[in-house]
C-alpha cells in the first residue's frame, strides 16, 4: 500500500500539493471566518462543564437559569470611602448609574443607594464588608441570543470602566470599577488562550526552524516539517470548528492540539526527510556519484522519484504505525465520561492523523517538485563554525557512528545500565505517591485582568454575592431543610449558610455554603463535600459546587481509567506486533513506557507543587492535564519506540544477529530521535512561556517525558533490555508468527 502511495505521489506531485492547498484554504476560512456562524475562537467555550450523571451535574442543571431571566453583570466598585459625605456619594452614584441604565439591552441597574431602605439587609449585601466600595447589579434583558448577550456584556464592561468611572471620580478620585459575569469570565479565558497560543508559536517555531536548519544543513529541507506542522494545525482548526456544532469544544483544546500537531509533524517530517536523504545518498553511492556532482535533468527526476517511493514505503509505513498507535492512545480518553476528554480525544486524534497524512503525501510531493534543490550544499556549510555544528548533529547515512558505539557499550554492560536507569526513574516517580489533582476554572482567568480582580473582591468582601464554596439542592421546602442546614452550620470552617427556595422549582431549596478556606477546591473543601454527602436527611439532596465538581470529575476519570488503559494496551500489542512480528517487543514497550510515564508525572508534580526552577507553585496538577499527559506522553513515547524498532527490525529481518541489529538500528534512528526530541522540547518550552497554568503544566510535563524517553529510555534502557532478551525479543507463538508472515507486506 505504501509503495503504491509513493508512486502516486511521485508521479502527480502537483495534484497532491494543489489538493492540500485547497483543503487548507477551505478549513482556514472556516476556522477564522466561520461562514456567518462565527469563527473558531468565537465558538469555543470556557465554562467548566460538570461530569454527566453525578451529583454536581444535577445541582448545576437545577440551578442554571432557564433563560427567562436576564443575565446579571456585577460591577464591582472599589477605592471609595463609604463613610465620608454619604449624601455627596449617593448623588455621584446616581449620576454614574445613569450611564449604565441607558445602555441598550440593559433591563435594570440596582445598588444600595437606589433601594427604598438603604439600611436593609438586602442593601447592606451590596456594600463592601471593608467599607471601601459597593456593587452595581446590572440585569440584562431576557431572551438575548448569544451575539446580543456578548455585545451587551461588552458594553457594560466598557461603560463601567469608562463613562461610569468618569462620573464617579468627580466625588471619589481613587475609584476603580470591574465588571464580572459568566460571559466576561469566559471571554477573558478565551483571550488568554489566544495570547498564549500566539506567544507559544512565536517562541517555538523560530527555535524549531533554527534547529532543523542545523540538522538538515539547509532551509528547504528544514522547512518541510514546519510546513507540514502549520498545515496540519490549520486544517485541524477547521475540523475543530466543525466539531463545535455537535460538541462543546473547550478553549484549552486549541492549545493542546497545537502542541501535539507541532510535535508530531516535526517528528514525522524529520524522520521522513532524513530517510529520503539516506535513500538518496545510498542511490548516489551505488551509482558511483557519491563523491561527485549528482545527475541532472530527467536522470535526476527519476532518481528523486525512486527515492521518494522507497521513503514512503519505509518511513511512511513507520510514521503511519506511530500515528495509529498515538491515535489509539488518545482514543483511550473517549471512554472517560467527561465531555472535555471526548473533545480533546477527537481533536488530538484528528491532528495526529492529519500530521501523518501530510507526511506521506504533502511532504513527498514537495520533495519531488524540489528535485535536486534538496541535494545542493547549503551556503551555511561554507561557514566553518556552523559547518562543524551541522556535521556533529546533522542526519547520518552511516551504519557506524556515535550511537552504534553507544549501543555496543550498553551491550557490554546491560545489567548495570538497567539497574542505574531503574533507580533514576524510581527517584523521579516517587512524588507520584503524593500527587494531588485539582480542577478550578477560576484559576484559568488572567491573574491581573479586571474581571479577575472584580471576582476576587466579590469573593472576599461580599459574602451574599460570593460564589458558594458548596451548593446543595434539597428536595423539600426551607422548613424541611432546616435540619440539614443546622448540621452544615455546625461544621468546622463554615462561615455562612443560607437557605432559599430554588427559583423555578417548587418544593426545592437551594442551600449555599461559604467556608473560610484559602482554596475552594483544596482538601478542606473536598472533605466538607464528603461529610455533607455522608449526612442523612428525610429528603433527597444533592451536593454541588467547585469542590464537588472536582471530586466527581476525578472519581469519574479513575472509574473509567482501567477501560482507557485496556484500549491502549490492546492497540499497542496489535500495532507493534503487526510492525515487528514479535509479542515480546510490544509487552516490553508497554512496561518500559509505563514506567517512564509515571516517572515523568512524578517529576512534573515535584516541580509545580514545590515551585522549583522558577515555575509557579501550585497545590496540585490540573486533572485534565494529568489525563492528557498520560495519553500524549505515552503516545509520544511510542512514537520514538516505533522509530527505533522499525530500524532494528529491518536489520533483524535482513539477517543480522540481535546485538548487531540493535547497534545499527540505534545508529540510524538515534540521531533522529534525539534531534526530534530537542526540537520538540523547544516547542513545548515555547508554550510554557505563556500565562495559563494548565498549559505550563502540559508543556513542562511533556518536556520531561520527551527528554527522559529520548535519553534514558530509548538510548540506554531499550538497548540494554534487548541485549538481555537476545533472540527472545523476536518470539511469538507459532500461529501468530505464521499470521504475521502471511500478511506482512514486503517493502
Amino acid at each position: 500500500m505504501f509503495t503504491y502511495i509513493g508512486r502516486a505521489v511521485s508521479r502527480r506531485p502537483v495534484v497532491f500539493v494543489v489538493a492540500w492547498a485547497l483543503l487548507l484554504s477551505a478549513m482556514a476560512c472556516l476556522a477564522f471566518q466561520g461562514l456567518g456562524h462565527g469563527g473558531l475562537f468565537e465558538r469555543l467555550t470556557s465554562t467548566n462543564a460538570p461530569t454527566p450523571d453525578t451529583e454536581s451535574e444535577q445541582v448545576s442543571s437545577l440551578t442554571d437559569s432557564d433563560g427567562t431571566d436576564g443575565e446579571t453583570v456585577t460591577v464591582v466598585v472599589e477605592g471609595v470611602d463609604m463613610h465620608a459625605d454619604p449624601a455627596g456619594l449617593a448623588a455621584a452614584v446616581s449620576t454614574a448609574r445613569s450611564t449604565l441604565s441607558g445602555l441598550e439591552d440593559v433591563a435594570s441597574v440596582q445598588d444600595a443607594f437606589s433601594m427604598p431602605d438603604p439600611a436593609s439587609q438586602q442593601a447592606r449585601a451590596l456594600l463592601s464588608a471593608d467599607g471601601d466600595g459597593y456593587v452595581e447589579l446590572v440585569t440584562l434583558a431576557a431572551g438575548l441570543d448569544d451575539d446580543r448577550s456578548q455585545a451587551a456584556n461588552d458594553r457594560v464592561a466598557e461603560t463601567a470602566e469608562g463613562a461610569y468611572l468618569d462620573a464617579l471620580r468627580q466625588h471619589a478620585p481613587d475609584a476603580n470599577a470591574h465588571a464580572v459575569s459568566t460571559e466576561l469570565i469566559g471571554d477573558s479565558i478565551g483571550r488568554l488562550v489566544q495570547e498564549d497560543l500566539a506567544q507559544g508559536e512565536s517562541v517555538s517555531l523560530p527555535i524549531a526552524l533554527v534547529l532543523l536548519i542545523l540538522i538538515f544543513g539547509g532551509l528547504l529541507a528544514a522547512g518541510l516539517p514546519l510546513v507540514n506542522a502549520i498545515v496540519s494545525i490549520l486544517v485541524g482548526m477547521g475540523a475543530l470548528w466543525c466539531l463545535t456544532f455537535v460538541l462543546d469544544v473547550h478553549s484549552f483544546i486549541l492549545n493542546v492540539i497545537s502542541i501535539l500537531g507541532l510535535a508530531l509533524s516535526i517528528d514525522y517530517g524529520l524522520l521522513f526527510v532524513s530517510r529520503y536523504r539516506e535513500e538518496l545518498a545510498n542511490e548516489l553511492a551505488e551509482s558511483g556519484d557519491g563523491g561527485g556532482e549528482p545527475p541532472v535533468g530527467e536522470a535526476m527526476k527519476d532518481l528523486v522519484r525512486r527515492c521518494v517511493v522507497r521513503t514512503v514505503a519505509t518511513a511512511g509505513r513507520t510514521v503511519s504505525f506511530s500515528a495509529l498507535t498515538i491515535a489509539c492512545s488518545i482514543a483511550g480518553l473517549l471512554v472517560l465520561r467527561t465531555p472535555m476528554f471526548k473533545t480533546i480525544a477527537a481533536g488530538a486524534a484528528i491532528v495526529a492523523l492529519l500530521a501523518v497524512l501530510g507526511t506521506v503525501t504533502l511532504v513527498p510531493s514537495i520533495i519531488t517538485l524540489l528535485g535536486s534543490h534538496l541535494v545542493r550544499p547549503s551556503p551555511l556549510s561554507r561557514v566553518p563554525g556552523i559547518r562543524r555544528v551541522m556535521r556533529a548533529i546533522g542526519d547520518s547515512s552511516s551504519d557506524h557512528g556515535f550511537f552504534s558505539r553507544l549501543s555496543r557499550r550498553v551491550v557490554a554492560h546491560p545489567w548495570i545500565i538497567m539497574v542505574v536507569i531503574a533507580i533514576a526513574l524510581s527517584i523521579m516517580a516517587s512524588p507520584v505517591a503524593s500527587l494531588h489533582m485539582r480542577t478550578n476554572i477560576v484559576e484559568y482567568m488572567p491573574a491581573n485582568s479586571s474581571v479577575r480582580t472584580g471576582y476576587d473582591i466579590v469573593q472576599d468582601d461580599y459574602p451574599a454575592l460570593a460564589t458558594p464554596t458548596i451548593s446543595i439542592v434539597a428536595q423539600t421546602d426551607t422548613t424541611g431543610a432546616a435540619g440539614l442546614v443546622s448540621d452544615i452550620r455546625a461544621m468546622d470552617d463554615v462561615t455562612h449558610v443560607t437557605a432559599a427556595p430554588l427559583p423555578g422549582h417548587e418544593d426545592m431549596t437551594l442551600i449555599s455554603v461559604l467556608m473560610d478556606v484559602d482554596d475552594p477546591v483544596g482538601q478542606q473543601a473536598v472533605d466538607a463535600v464528603d461529610r455533607i454527602r455522608a449526612m442523612t436527611a428525610d429528603h433527597p439532596f444533592w451536593v454541588g459546587g467547585a469542590a464537588a465538581q472536582q471530586t466527581d470529575f476525578i472519581n469519574a476519570m479513575l472509574d473509567r481509567a482501567p477501560w482507557s488503559a485496556l484500549i491502549i494496551v490492546v492497540a499497542v500489542l496489535v500495532l507493534l506486533f503487526c510492525m515487528t512480528g514479535s509479542l515480546v517487543v510490544p509487552l516490553k514497550a508497554l512496561v518500559i513506557n509505563g514506567f517512564s510515564l509515571v516517572a515523568s508525572l512524578g517529576a512534573t508534580a515535584w516541580l509545580f507543587e514545590g515551585g522549583h526552577l522558577g515555575l509557579p507553585r501550585t497545590s496540585g496538577l490540573e486533572t485534565f492535564i494529568v489525563a492528557c499527559l498520560a495519553a500524549f506522553g505515552f503516545g509520544l513515547a511510542m512514537d520514538y519506540e516505533v522509530f527505533l524498532l522499525a530500524r532494528i527490525s529491518e536489520y533483524w529481518r535482513a539477517g543480522y544477529d540481535n546485538d548487531e541489529a540493535v547497534a545499527r538500528g540505534l545508529q540510524r534512528s538515534g540521531r533522529i530521535i534525539t534531534s526530534a526530541a530537542a526540537i520538540i522540547i523547544a516547542v513545548f518550552l515555547g508554550f510554557v512561556s505563556g500565562e495559563m497554568i494548565a498549559i505550563k503544566e502540559l508543556g513542562v510535563g511533556l518536556t520531561i517525558m520527551v527528554a527522559a524517553d529520548a535519553t534514558l529510555v530509548r538510548l540506554l534502557l531499550v538497548p540494554a533490555t534487548m541485549t538481555v532478551l537476545g533472540q527472545w525479543n523476536w518470539w511469538a507463538p507459532k500461529p501468530l508468527a505464521g499470521l504475521y508472515d502471511h500478511f506482512r507486506q514486503e517493502n
